[in-house]
């Protein structure tokens, strides 16, 4: 294929690009996949056979599976890739969780003891009633009263704060 005949298919198959985009929602990169879809139009025309049925089918198949293998790969990318600021927030939650814990445990201190291991399980070690219930070998209703006794008791204590 020359430079003229390639030049005309992307005239003609430019706004079939811009479909897909469309169609596959994709609003990020949009000059990056403009560029896929100008070289999967080059690629289809390469690897084209007419016994296999009109070139319009085969091209559009051909660049939408391309746009999609290219949002795979920037997906998977995005997933493995960890940003320093999700880092530091992660160790600085670590701290502030040290901070809550000790504030927390302050609390406790006026609650009874199944009341505080409510507290403990629930907002610390973040535990359902059904695993609290679990882990304690009493019943879900058990651990539900526990609940509301330390409910009930932290929001005196901290309206009284306020």
């Amino acid at each position: 294929m020359n430079d003229k005949d390639y030049q005309l298919l992307t005239e003609q198959y430019t706004p079939m690009i811009h479909h897909l985009l469309k169609k596959l929602s994709i609003y990020k990169n949009k000059e990056e996949f403009l560029q896929i879809g100008l070289i999967s139009i080059w690629e289809a025309w390469q690897n084209y056979k007419e016994d296999k049925g009109k070139f319009h089918s085969y091209l559009y198949m051909y660049m939408r599976g391309r746009f999609l293998d290219e949002l795979k790969r920037r997906s998977k990318e995005e997933q493995q890739t960890v940003y320093p600021e999700e880092a530091f927030w992660e160790t600085a939650g670590s701290h502030m969780l040290t901070l809550d814990e000790h504030y927390i445990q302050t609390l406790c201190s006026t609650l009874t003891a199944k009341e505080a291991k409510w507290v403990t399980y629930f907002s610390i070690q973040q535990l359902t009633i059904a695993e609290i219930a679990a882990k304690e070998h009493v019943s879900k209703s058990a651990v539900k009263a526990w609940k509301k006794g330390a409910v009930e008791k932290l929001r005196k204590i901290l309206a009284q704060q306020m």
